[in-house]
C-alpha cells in the first residue's frame, strides 16, 4: 500500500506508514502526492523496502525488528533511530535549473543500533529482613489482680495516710514486710511481722502474730473474758477478776479497809509492761472518763469525760462506748473477723477497712 502522505510503499498489513508514519487508514482523508504530478526530471525512484547488508532496528517500545531503513515500528509506530540513508521525500517541482544531485548517502554503520532506553518506573526495595528480637512473640501483660479490699492508714488529724490494697489470700502487716504488703516502718510499736490479713472465703480475718504490743479491735458494745485488754485514749487497761483472798494465818483476821462488794478490777499497764494504778469495779457499770468516774484519768487528753462503761455482772463482764471521740478498743485474741468500717489499733496506727 502507498502512504498517502509521502508515496512511500508500505505492506498491506502494515498499519502505519514506515518511511513517515503516517496512519494508512487516513488515505481517504489526507491528500495524495499522486493530485500533483512531478516533472520526469524530479521524479525519483521510490526507496528499497530493505537494505541490503543493514542491520534491522528494534523497537525500544515492543522490542519488534524493523529494517534498517524504516523510520517507525512496524507494529506500534514508535519512532526508530536511524542507521541507514533515509529516502528522499518529494517536494515541491522547480521551475528553472537543473536539478541537483542527490547527496551521497552515509554507509551504513556495520555496529548493531542500540535500543533507546526505556523510562520504566524502579521495583520497590526489597522488605527488610526482621532482627531475632522483632521475631520473638511479646508475652501479653498478665493482667493485675483484682483488689479485694483496702487497708487505709489514719492520721491524728482524721485524714489518710496511706493505703494499702488486699489482692491477695494473705498480706502481712509490719515493719519488715515486702513492699506490696501493710509496710508500716515508721512505728517503733510495731514488730517486724506483727500481724496477717487472711480471706476467708469471702470474709476478711485479721490475725494477730501474737506480739508484746498486740492487735486492738474498735468496738461499740462487747462481752469481755478476764484477763482481756482494752485502749482507751493512751491508757491500756487489762479487765479481771479479783484475786482470791489468801488464806488466814492461824486465827488471827488481817485487817483493813471494809470490802463494799467489788468483784473484779483495771489495772494499769504502763510501757515497758509494769502494772500501775488498780482500780477496782464494783457490780454494776462503772464510768470511765477523764474528768470524774469510777476509773478516770485526768491528764490524758485522748480521753472522753464520759469515754465508756466497764459493766460486772453475775459472773459476766462487758464495755460499752459511750460516743467517745478515740474511741475504745479491745484486743483480739487470735484472730478476729472484720468488715468494712471497722478500725483496728496497731501499736500507734488507727488502721481502717475500705471496700476495694
Amino acid at each position: 500500500m502507498d502512504c498517502p502522505r509521502c508515496g512511500a510503499h508500505n505492506e498491506t498489513e502494515v498499519g502505519s506508514c514506515l518511511s513517515c508514519g503516517a496512519p494508512l487508514a487516513e488515505a481517504e482523508s489526507l491528500p495524495t502526492i499522486a493530485q500533483k504530478p512531478l516533472p520526469a526530471a524530479q521524479a525519483k525512484p521510490a526507496a528499497p523496502r530493505l537494505a541490503q547488508g543493514a542491520p534491522p532496528k528494534q523497537c525500544p517500545n515492543c522490542m519488534t525488528l524493523n529494517a534498517a531503513t524504516f523510520k517507525f515500528c512496524a507494529r506500534c509506530g514508535t519512532p526508530l533511530g536511524a542507521t541507514g540513508a533515509p529516502p528522499s521525500a518529494p517536494g515541491p517541482a522547480k521551475t528553472a535549473g537543473p536539478p541537483k544531485p542527490a547527496p551521497a548517502a552515509k554507509a551504513p554503520s556495520m555496529a548493531p543500533a542500540k535500543p533507546a532506553p526505556v523510562s520504566r518506573p524502579a521495583p520497590p526495595p526489597p522488605p527488610k529482613p526482621m532482627t531475632a528480637q522483632a521475631r520473638v512473640p511479646v508475652a501479653p501483660a498478665k493482667p493485675s489482680a483484682r483488689p479485694r479490699a483496702r487497708v487505709s492508714a489514719i492520721a491524728r488529724d482524721g485524714s489518710r495516710s496511706a493505703d494499702f490494697v488486699l489482692t491477695r489470700d494473705e498480706t502481712r502487716v509490719g515493719r519488715d514486710v515486702e513492699p506490696g504488703e501493710v509496710k508500716l516502718d515508721q512505728d517503733p510499736f510495731i514488730a517486724p511481722l506483727h500481724a496477717v490479713f487472711r480471706f476467708e472465703g469471702p470474709q476478711l480475718v485479721v490475725h494477730d502474730s501474737g506480739t508484746a504490743n498486740g492487735v486492738f479491735l474498735w468496738l461499740k458494745e462487747r462481752a469481755l473474758q478476764s484477763g482481756d485488754e482494752l485502749r482507751i485514749g493512751r491508757q491500756r487497761l487489762r479487765v479481771e477478776w479479783m484475786p482470791d483472798e489468801p488464806e488466814e494465818l492461824a486465827d488471827q483476821p488481817v485487817w483493813g479497809s471494809p470490802n463494799p462488794g467489788y468483784t473484779a478490777r483495771v489495772v494499769q499497764l504502763l510501757e515497758g509492761g509494769g502494772e500501775g494504778d488498780v482500780y477496782p469495779l464494783k457490780p454494776g457499770d462503772n464510768l470511765v472518763g477523764r474528768g470524774s468516774g469510777d476509773v478516770s484519768f485526768p491528764h490524758d487528753g485522748y480521753v472522753s469525760s464520759k469515754h465508756a462503761t466497764i459493766t460486772v455482772g453475775e459472773g459476766s463482764l462487758a464495755v460499752k462506748d459511750l460516743g467517745s471521740a478515740n474511741g475504745t478498743f479491745v484486743r483480739v485474741n487470735g484472730q478476729a473477723a472484720v468488715t468494712a468500717g471497722d478500725l483496728l489499733l496497731v501499736g500507734e496506727q488507727i488502721l481502717r477497712i475500705d471496700p476495694a
